[in-house]
């Protein structure tokens, strides 16, 4: 498991490896509303439809460590 960096924006594939799920089931959370788009994730570039996301690994871990 790899160390966090407050205010790093990682991807979906780091960030699901840190919280040691499947990147599939940290999208099926960001889909059904568990996490805020702008502020837990967000596009890597805004202005193509089909960008990647990433995720802002400070508050996805403090938001899956609050109940």
């Amino acid at each position: 498991m790899s160390t966090t960096t407050p205010g790093l924006w990682v991807s979906t594939q780091h960030m699901a490896e840190l919280l040691g799920i499947h990147r599939v089931t940290l999208q099926r959370l960001k889909k059904g509303g568990f996490f805020r788009g702008g502020h837990h994730f967000r596009k890597a570039n805004p202005l193509a439809p089909r960008s990647n996301t990433v995720w802002h690994q400070q508050r996805v871990l403090l938001r899956v460590d609050t109940p």
